[in-house]
């Protein structure tokens, strides 16, 4: 499931990291087009041949604005199975579709799955910094912390009906599942395009804090939001590290600023 706004040359990334995956035989794709820009629903089209001459059903959708009304859209027209949801400028590691479907396999106790997030290359420092930083945060190694790429169990996805209008879907749907029925998936990785500068890195934490805002006004969840606990023995691993002062600094002060910022979920 791929939902696409306004991002017709990134759509290139992960469409073509699904045609060059190890596993193609019957995987069903939807790209869910949710704006109203000629280019976009285009690009997609486009792109669908690759899909569907590596061996992939795919099917292109023009659906209502916005990423929920997209994801609720293509869950319609995927048949029952495992999920795997897909931003549109993430690129998956080949033999990812085949692991993430080994680890959420009946019988494993295991419904909700991510491959390890790693950022392409950016121009800016601050940005290689704080990724440095998240990347080694204990929560971060040992969870699915996920930033673009997100799979679950055929049981799993019985668990809620339709997704509600929010923005931190990933967010929303990882805590429908207890810590140990979620998997980093070993071995395998995903890499997404990260804010590049200061103001973008802001705009991302002011984005997120507004998802938290959000998740907190929707009715009550089960008992498995684990946010309380996720920067425990944080500290203690940055001060570990003297070499990474530096970059943990750059971290700590993006977090502050975002903060401290005008809050708009929409930036």
């Amino acid at each position: 499931m791929i939902p696409t706004h306004h991002g017709s040359a990134l759509l290139d990334r992960s469409v073509r990291s699904l045609a060059g995956q190890t596993l193609t035989r019957d995987v069903h794709v939807v790209v869910a087009v949710n704006d109203d820009r000629a280019d976009s629903l285009d690009r997609a089209n486009a792109l669908a041949p690759l899909l569907r001459a590596a061996g992939m059903a795919c099917a292109v959708v023009r659906t209502a604005p916005g990423r929920s009304a997209a994801l609720r859209a293509g869950d319609r027209l995927l048949p029952p199975g495992a999920r795997l949801y897909l931003d549109q400028d993430a690129v998956l590691s080949p033999s990812a579709v085949a692991t993430l479907l080994t680890v959420l396999a009946p019988g494993s106790g295991v419904h909700f799955a991510a491959p390890a997030m790693r950022p392409a290359p950016a121009r800016s420092a601050v940005t290689r910094a704080y990724f440095r930083i998240w990347r080694e945060l204990p929560y971060v190694r040992r969870s699915p912390a996920t930033c673009g790429v997100y799979a679950v169990s055929a049981e799993g996805r019985a668990r809620w009906g339709d997704l509600p209008d929010l923005h931190s879907d990933d967010k929303w749907v990882r805590w429908h599942f207890a810590p140990d029925e979620r998997r980093v998936v070993p071995g395998e990785w995903y890499e997404v395009v990260a804010p590049d500068g200061l103001r973008d890195l802001l705009r991302a934490r002011r984005r997120y804090q507004g998802g938290n805002r959000e998740l907190r006004g929707l009715p009550a969840l089960p008992p498995y939001p684990d946010d309380h606990i996720r920067y425990r023995g944080a500290v203690r691993s940055l001060l570990a590290k003297p070499a990474a002062w530096p970059s943990a600094a750059v971290f700590l002060a993006v977090h502050a600023a975002g903060r401290m910022t005008p809050r708009r979920l929409g930036d």
